[in-house]
């Protein structure tokens, strides 16, 4: 089954997030030359805090999560990048809609005792799923503290070919999604737009970004609006046009 990895990670000083940027674009080219079921895997800065990073990783099932690590020209990089010196960790989460299937002892192990990760159970949504139409753009977001109308609203406004709702210990709801389509088309108002409290937009086409913020304005209440245009990796895999 599928699962999703966001993760934070804090390090040392500019220059050293700086370098594991380099590395980890390294990595994606990897990862994308070799493993297509890796659907997403992009890395950038959190915000205006250029130690703080942030990684959103989609694979189609635990094998390629393990198959991916194993080129040894991707674990040079991965070295390079992460050691003892380079930071720690902040926030390790693995979304999953088969929560309590057991995984393989192998990944077990990484998820648990190298990632460190908390497992959270997917409310509602996909993890990956082909579309009929042709694909026009590639945009993520990361939402929450949204209410519980954001996924319908915005899967009536938009294309998605990932879009997960999940919860958090403290009962942020969350949504991460990749968007491939916006529509022009005006669609009918609720009575009360749905409510988010922070949504990160990271693509790299101004156009795109400007045309899905107009839909933010027109049919969402949004307290914050981060836009992130420069990223390492890619946000979906080219082959799943």
């Amino acid at each position: 089954m599928s699962l999703l990895l966001h993760l934070e990670f804090d390090a040392t000083s500019e220059s050293t997030a700086t370098k594991i940027l380099e590395s980890l674009a390294g990595m994606a080219d990897i990862v994308h030359r070799d493993h297509p079921k890796v659907y997403t895997y992009i890395f950038r800065h959190a915000d205006e805090t250029k130690t703080r990073l942030i990684f959103t990783e989609i694979y189609a099932d635990e094998q390629v999560l393990l198959d991916h690590g194993r080129d040894a020209e991707y674990n040079k990089l991965l070295q390079k990048a992460f050691d003892t010196t380079t930071g720690k960790s902040r926030k390790e989460l693995c979304i999953r809609s088969d929560i309590n299937s057991p995984l393989s002892p192998t990944t077990a192990s990484i998820l648990d005792h190298y990632l460190h990760v908390t497992y959270i159970p997917l409310q509602q949504g996909f993890f990956h799923r082909n579309l009929t139409e042709k694909r026009e753009v590639d945009l993520l977001i990361v939402c929450t503290g949204c209410d519980q109308n954001v996924y319908e609203q915005l899967n009536a406004l938009v294309s998605c070919v990932t879009c997960v709702t999940f919860e958090e210990s403290y009962g942020s709801r969350q949504l991460i999604a990749v968007i491939t389509n916006i529509s022009g088309e005006k669609r009918s108002m609720k009575d009360k737009k749905p409510s988010i409290d922070a949504i990160e937009i990271v693509c790299s086409h101004e156009e795109t970004i400007r045309k899905f913020k107009d839909i933010i304005d027109n049919y969402f209440q949004v307290q914050s609006i981060h836009i992130q245009t420069s990223f390492s990796g890619y946000i979906l895999h080219k082959s799943l046009s």
